[in-house]
């Protein structure tokens, strides 16, 4: 399984995409609509000498592809040397897992940035590997919330509800350290010589100090 010049031009944009999306479509919007390109990392895409072809495996259910997908979707559509193809993880597993470890395999989003002869440039798994305490500690904050809940169906609701909203509430700052990470292993992988590409980055896991 290959990702050719053929197969990234059948990806969506951003727009087929959201219209696409079947589940947390509206805060997948919100999200979209309420993140901050930073400007150092805008700076940095409108200066590159030549565009990028950016990669976007992400599903509509997962919950680090609501806050990371959107805010990444927002900076390509920012910058005229973004070239976006976004596919559904579920539609390209093969595809999608040809990136990932083996111990990692069925992870998403995956966000697989390339030059223009389609070589490998960076990959950028799930999230912003230094969000993962916020992360944590969100989870946390939804655990104890659904526990107060004595039915479980309606604890598992109460979690999903809160999860959300939160991720929404934390759609400017979260976002923000989403593409200043996103940028920086894309300039790693861009002062890499081609055999060291690529650079790697977003979480870990298992999780390594």
């Amino acid at each position: 399984m290959e990702l050719t010049a053929e197969k990234f031009a059948q990806g969506m944009t951003t727009t087929q995409y959201i219209d696409y999306i079947k589940v947390n479509k509206e805060p997948f919007i919100q999200i979209h609509d309420n993140t901050e390109i930073p400007a150092a990392v805008l700076e940095y895409f409108d200066g590159l000498d030549q565009p990028v072809n950016l990669t976007v495996f992400t599903s509509d259910w997962c919950g680090d592809a609501m806050s990371t997908t959107p805010a990444i979707l927002r900076l390509a559509d920012a910058s005229e040397n973004i070239r976006l193809s976004v596919f559904s993880r579920d539609d390209e597993l093969d595809l999608t897992n040809s990136f990932l470890p083996e111990h990692r395999a069925g992870t998403v989003p995956v966000f697989v940035v390339m030059d223009s002869n389609m070589s490998e440039i960076a990959r950028f798994i799930e999230t912003a590997r230094t969000l993962v305490p916020a992360i944590d500690a969100m989870d946390d904050m939804v655990a104890q919330a659904a526990a107060a809940v004595s039915d479980e169906a309606e604890g598992r609701q109460v979690a999903r509800g809160r999860r959300t909203a939160y991720r929404v509430n934390k759609a400017g700052e979260w976002g923000a350290v989403i593409l200043s990470e996103f940028q920086q292993l894309v300039a790693d992988g861009m002062a890499r010589p081609p055999a060291e590409r690529p650079a790697e980055g977003g979480t870990q896991w298992p999780p390594q100090d």
